[in-house]
């Protein structure tokens, strides 16, 4: 594919003014003025232009991709949670079993009842579990389309587009640096063979794959997910949680980087960043739930940002996050940064329509 072009800068200026004239509406006085000032900006324009295409020649892929990455995305000191990771939700599953209940159900007719509450259960179910293993499993198939160079080149009627983006998914982690982040993905961690588990803000790293590069099956991934979940339910009951770290990746990002720091100069603490970096991508188990099913706003509290625990229980640098909550509704997260939402976008309806092809229409 032809590398980004340059507009030609007399074509640049020429739109631009041609823009502003149904902004300025009558005002000839400020249309004059602006013309004006475009034309004594063209006098040393060329000179920038020749800038630009001289940096042009140094950059591996495109005279933009730098500086949108970084005064887009890398540079924003303020939380993702808030203000850049983006959120989508699934439809519940008909066939859900073991559900929990809210001790004081909502009923149509209650002013919150669309808004709807979220509560915490305190627990995990089997159901959970098994739904969390069939997206796991149906993401991972998606991985190796891409893998395999098996997806269908996106086209629009001037031609094909560039599939890179679709490479920059999995294996993909922000890492929080002071003033500006950095993004982390190399041919290692696309080539990971681990998931991240979260679980009261506890971290475990997950095998997907065997030691001979093939899929566990769907039982044997489904007992790891259980004993996590015990293994956690243990630990809270005993008092031996680790401390949330995972919050510190919901604030404000120079903070994040100061604690990022120092957590980097601890050798345990060090051995988790990288088996998160190394990860294909994250999951996390929730004990909170929303009532009623299908509450939007709840549904959104609870997945983005853990309702009852704002912060928790996510690793929001991470570029695929999938959540699910004590009654198996599920939802995704993604770190803006690295590709377009639109093609996340297609990966979760591939994974929807094979985990729940009954609510896809």
């Amino acid at each position: 594919l032809p590398r980004l072009p340059i507009p030609p800068l007399r074509q640049t200026v020429g739109k631009y003014l041609e823009s502003i004239v149904p902004v300025a509406n009558d005002d000839i006085a400020a249309l004059a003025e602006t013309n004006r000032r475009a034309a004594r900006f063209l006098k040393v324009g060329d000179r920038l232009q020749q800038r630009l295409i001289d940096y042009e020649k140094t950059q591996p892929y495109s005279w933009l991709e730098k500086w949108w990455f970084e005064l887009a995305y890398l540079s924003w000191r303020e939380s993702l949670c808030v203000n850049s990771n983006y959120w989508i939700a699934f439809a519940d599953d008909p066939n859900a079993y073991g559900l929990a209940r809210a001790p004081e159900q909502l009923q149509p007719g209650h002013p919150n009842y669309h808004v709807g509450k979220v509560w915490d259960s305190g627990e995990y179910s089997e159901f959970q579990v098994r739904r969390a293993a069939k997206f796991i499993q149906k993401t991972l198939d998606y991985k190796e389309l891409i893998d395999d160079g098996r997806l269908p080149i996106d086209r629009t009627r001037a031609g094909p587009l560039c599939m890179h983006q679709y490479y920059c998914m999995f294996g993909m982690t922000r890492i929080p640096r002071m003033g500006c982040d950095e993004l982390h993905q190399d041919e290692s961690t696309k080539a990971s063979r681990t998931i991240t588990v979260i679980a009261d803000d506890q971290i475990y790293s997950v095998d997907v794959y065997d030691s001979a590069g093939h899929r566990r099956p769907d039982g044997e991934l489904e007992a790891e997910l259980s004993a996590i979940i015990a293994d956690v339910t243990e630990r809270r009951a005993l008092g031996e949680l680790d401390p949330a770290v995972t919050v510190l990746t919901a604030g404000h990002r120079d903070r994040w980087s100061a604690a990022y720091e120092q957590l980097e100069r601890q050798p345990s603490n060090h051995a988790t960043l990288k088996a998160i970096q190394h990860s294909l991508f994250a999951v996390s188990f929730d004990t909170t739930f929303s009532d009623p099913p299908g509450s939007i706003t709840a549904h959104q509290l609870n997945m983005k940002c853990h309702g009852t625990r704002p912060g928790h229980n996510r690793w929001y640098d991470k570029c695929v996050s999938y959540m699910f909550d004590r009654n198996g509704t599920a939802g995704y997260m993604g770190e803006h940064a690295p590709c377009d939402a639109l093609i996340p976008a297609f990966m979760i309806e591939y994974v929807a329509k094979s985990v729940a092809p009954e609510n896809i229409g």
